[in-house]
């Protein structure tokens, strides 16, 4: 396990350094002389890159988390609500979520920022700030937008998930035994969901780091992501290895947790 997760992490490392070297070869040498080292540059003024990274990477990934979090939440509870629907209603909600899927992340992030200004034209009532000014940092519209469209994605894969699991003898079993759907459904199934919504950690990681990039640039956010496109040669690497890093190990957990939990499952239906 250590040397496999060893060699994953050279491959990044050295991903990072390769990726590092072409703004030198599309725009030459002397641009990556205007900046320091451990500099990075914003609204034309050069700072510091420590100890800002610190900060910028808490910002950020205080918005990261707790988008994906409440994501989490609003598809299980979704999805908890769509079980004791009649079939005919969780199609269509379920058809609902999959076009709404199908809405550019920017498109999402205009309608929120353009709602929270028509209602405060209307009724004077702010119902919060849509852009960072001067140093404030903003917290509620950014970790809302960048939940949406997770939260759709877990809710078709809970969906799946549960259906899936509510069709295995030992749902059958329960049922027998005179439990009702909701207790089956809180005590097992969702339990053996979650577990299995790790092996798609991975992909939503990816794409909400994605999306953190087109937040804090339209949210005018100063974080994580706004250094690492405003930097270049060893400031670059070492911003990208500060996400890359610790998320390596985060996955790299979950993958032995995974493999543990399916050794375990396999053991019980032996």
């Amino acid at each position: 396990m250590a040397s496999r997760y060893g060699k994953r992490l050279r491959s990044i490392i050295i991903g990072v350094i390769i990726i590092s070297f072409f703004p030198t070869l599309f725009f030459g040498v002397e641009q990556q002389k205007s900046m320091k080292p451990l500099e990075y540059m914003l609204g034309g003024r050069a700072y510091s890159l420590f100890p800002d990274i610190f900060e910028k990477f808490l910002y950020s990934m205080t918005i990261l988390v707790a988008a994906l979090l409440f994501g989490l939440f609003l598809a299980l509870t979704i999805t908890f609500i769509s079980t004791l629907l009649p079939r005919s209603l969780q199609k269509i909600i379920y058809g609902f979520y999959t076009m709404l899927e199908a809405l550019p992340d920017l498109f999402i992030i205009i309608v929120l920022q353009v709602s929270v200004v028509a209602i405060y034209k209307k009724t004077g009532l702010l119902i919060g700030n849509v852009s960072n000014v001067y140093d404030s940092k903003i917290y509620f519209f950014p970790i809302l937008t960048l939940s949406i469209l997770p939260a759709i994605q877990l809710f078709k894969i809970t969906y799946l998930l549960l259906n899936e699991e509510m069709n295995k003898p030992y749902v059958n079993v329960a049922r027998s035994l005179g439990h009702s759907n909701v207790y089956i459904t809180i005590n097992h199934v969702f339990r053996n969901v979650l577990a299995s919504l790790f092996h798609y950690s991975r992909t939503i990681f990816v794409f909400m780091l994605s999306n953190l990039f087109i937040l804090e640039y339209v949210f005018n956010l100063h974080g994580i992501m706004t250094i690492m496109l405003n930097t270049k040669g060893i400031a670059f690497i070492i911003t990208v290895l500060f996400v890359a890093i610790p998320f390596s190990l985060l996955f790299e957990w979950i993958e032995r947790y995974t493999e543990r939990l399916n050794v375990h499952r396999e053991e019980e239906a032996a």
